[in-house]
């Protein structure tokens, strides 16, 4: 056979064995129309099978703030970690210094006790030693080192034995009642005590009797629930 038939006849085999045997999905002619969405290879379960999201599937789901309104973040959105200490700490403008003036002794005790009063969450507030030692802190002057030295022994020993303190008292309570008497103007005492017994109700205006009452009952450091100061108070009325 010459060489060109053979080479003829030798395609023309292949062709045939080409033409038997049975098509791959290799072999099939790719179109736009014939394909089919269900016939797609499929991946969305290799990430979440392994608890994974995709970029894609995380942006379909944008995290929500948790505030509403014009703010969208709350105070959850802020750090935690200080929360508690600052909340304990005391806040507002510290009361003045104290120099031993007595005339200045009322409204100093005054300002004192209404700057505890709005930190009484802090632990200085809660605690009467803390509160007292912040207390001596405030005090200066040659007019009552002494007395502040003295204090600071007083207080010591309350630590190492809290026997000393009443049980109905604690020990901010007797301090305080170991400064007013150190410190009191007693001739501002007996001026407000003087002041109570000629205070008179004018106009049928109670209040203004009562509020006045009550500022000369501070100045002269009494009880407003003592009986005598009580009739005191009764015979001012009309």
């Amino acid at each position: 056979m010459p060489f060109a038939e053979a080479i003829i006849a030798a395609t023309e085999a292949v062709q045939k064995e080409q033409r038997e045997r049975p098509l791959t999905p290799y072999d099939e002619p790719s179109s736009d129309e014939d394909d089919d969405e269900n016939d797609k290879p499929r991946y969305k379960d290799v990430f979440g099978s392994f608890g994974i999201q995709s970029s894609q599937t995380a942006c379909d789901k944008p995290r929500q703030p948790r505030g509403t309104g014009d703010n969208p973040f709350s105070l959850e959105n802020l750090p935690q970690d200080n929360k508690e200490d600052k909340a304990r700490q005391l806040e507002g403008i510290h009361p003045d210094k104290f120099n031993g003036d007595r005339s200045q002794t009322t409204r100093f005790l005054a300002t004192f006790n209404w700057f505890m009063l709005m930190n009484y969450r802090a632990d200085i507030a809660k605690d009467p030693i803390m509160h007292s030692i912040y207390f001596l802190s405030l005090l200066e002057g040659p007019k009552c080192e002494g007395w502040v030295d003295a204090a600071d022994r007083w207080l010591r020993h309350i630590v190492e034995d809290p026997s000393m303190i009443p049980r109905q008292s604690n020990t901010w309570k007797e301090l305080k009642k170991r400064f007013k008497e150190a410190f009191s103007d007693y001739a501002e005492r007996e001026r407000a005590q003087d002041e109570l017994k000629k205070l008179k109700m004018r106009n049928d205006n109670l209040d203004k009797y009562l509020a006045a009452f009550e500022t000369q009952a501070l100045c002269a450091d009494i009880d407003m629930n003592d009986h005598t100061n009580l009739r005191t108070f009764a015979l001012g009325l009309p």
